[in-house]
């Protein structure tokens, strides 16, 4: 090997930068001052991240459901997630972020449930009746088995105190209406393709009648009527509507 001028490799040595080039243990060929036996280990991109999102957003949609979201601190979401501050707003966002995010989550789980059963495809042994039947009993399945208390529907007992004072939350339970109509309102145009349901019905109309009883549904199960109360409920006016 040729050596160089020490004065040389003092000035090469000066100009690497040693942050980059220690390896975990702290320790770089540079300190040789022969750059050319600098060989080390890459940094440490970070540890990755040790919770799985869905679950810590299932987790604080329980809070936010249970307490809602003026109620909720960040230490109830931390002890709730067991995931601490500062990974939950880089993960997360603020409070408001998350709860948007966890209302987000229980919407599109709950759509899910729903497309499999709003569907009005001229079946002879499926009537309009037995399937909006089948769309209640989800929704009170899930308004009533939460919680030893029932709590009602996460989005609508939460959202509505919150929507004048939060633009984001005021968007949010605007599109979640009107997703929630368009759903409808397709499934009982299917209804009257296929002739399931009586042409004279108006589709826009049932859907939000349909969502009206679904907000009633939500509020009384909030005030602790029982899944049977609430049954007899979709019993009595479906039969009104579609028997």
């Amino acid at each position: 090997m040729v050596h160089q001028p020490y004065e040389t490799l003092i000035h090469k040595a000066a100009e690497i930068d040693l942050s980059d080039s220690l390896d975990l243990n702290g320790v770089c060929g540079a300190q040789s001052l022969d750059p050319e036996a600098c060989v080390c280990k890459p940094k440490a991109r970070g540890r990755p991240r040790a919770y799985n999102p869905d679950e810590v957003l299932q987790k604080a949609l329980k809070v936010f459901w249970q307490k809602g979201f003026a109620a909720t601190s960040l230490d109830d979401l931390v002890e709730a997630t067991g995931v601490n501050r500062p990974s939950l707003y880089a993960g997360f966002g603020d409070k408001e972020s998350l709860y948007l995010k966890a209302m987000q989550r229980y919407r599109e789980s709950l759509a899910e449930r729903l497309d499999e059963v709003l569907i009005c495809n001229g079946d002879p042994n499926d009537t309009v009746l037995s399937i909006i039947r089948r769309y209640f009993d989800i929704i009170i399945d899930t308004y009533t088995g939460e919680s030893q208390h029932p709590l009602g529907c996460a989005f609508m007992c939460t959202a509505l105190n919150e929507a004048p004072q939060h633009e984001s939350i005021l968007e949010m339970l605007q599109n979640t209406i009107e997703e929630f109509d368009i759903r409808f309102e397709k499934f009982f145009a299917d209804g009257q393709k296929y002739g399931c349901l009586k042409p004279g019905h108006d589709p826009k109309v049932l859907a939000q009648m349909i969502g009206g009883i679904t907000a009633n549904l939500g509020v009384r199960a909030r005030a602790g009527a029982s899944a049977q109360e609430l049954r007899s409920l979709v019993v009595n006016t479906t039969a009104m509507l579609f028997a």
